[in-house]
């Protein structure tokens, strides 16, 4: 029997499922095709738990009337040889970072234009000011005149002294950022143990810095490492 449920597939292509979470999941036993929620999928639709699902049941006692009582494969393996499974990437529809955008070829062309208008008016401004340089004059030595001490006067005032004091500025704390935290996207296989020792912490600490209660974790879920 396939792990995945044979009546799972994406909403605008009922022959294509991704091996892990994905929003644009649909059940495809009831009709018209019904959204899934993460649990569900992880518990029931991406595993071979699946067979107990009444969703499953219901459609495959269907499917069987429907052949007139005559012997044929079973649902899991008449979907799974017509359909494509894909395995999901670590940005898959946008469940974690982003992809890089990319720029279309248009804009760099336009880009390059503009940085060629800049070098050239850099260049003419560099040959304005090297062109139009006066020619070196020798620099006359000054003279030095007497110096003056200024007088300092024998007391200064108390209100002097506030009016100084309340003049000099205050020094304000800058805050320091907060450093960016690191996240990691749980694969099929991976334990609470194993994600602790590719980063070099402790389980007990990604469970605290995820508020997760014992060992279970999920495929597709995002943790927060400490």
């Amino acid at each position: 029997m396939d792990r995945i449920c044979p009546y799972l597939a994406l909403a605008d292509d009922g022959r294509t499922v991704a091996d892990g979470f994905d929003p644009e999941h649909r059940c495809h036993a009831l009709t018209p095709p019904a959204p899934l929620e993460r649990s569900r999928q992880v518990q029931l639709c991406l595993t071979e738990a699946h067979a107990r699902c009444e969703r499953f049941g219901a459609a495959r006692t269907a499917w069987l009337a429907a052949s007139s009582g005559l012997p044929r494969v079973a649902p899991d393996v008449a979907f799974g040889r017509t359909r494509l499974v894909l395995e999901p990437e670590a940005a898959w529809r946008n469940l974690t970072n982003a992809p890089a955008t990319r720029v279309s070829r248009p804009a760099l062309l336009v880009a390059g234009a503009a940085l060629a208008v800049i070098a050239l008016l850099v260049f003419s401004s560099l040959l304005g000011v090297l062109g139009g340089a006066p020619e070196d004059s020798p620099t006359p030595t000054p003279t030095p005149s007497p110096s003056v001490a200024p007088s300092v006067p024998a007391s200064v005032s108390p209100s002097v002294a506030e009016t100084s004091a309340a003049a000099s500025p205050s020094l304000v704390p800058v805050a320091t950022p907060e450093p960016s935290q690191t996240t990691y996207v749980v694969k099929e296989g991976d334990t609470l143990n194993s994600i602790a020792v590719l980063f070099g912490t402790t389980a007990e600490a990604i469970r605290n810095a995820n508020g997760i209660t014992g060992d279970t974790i999920n495929v597709g879920q995002v943790l927060i490492i400490p």
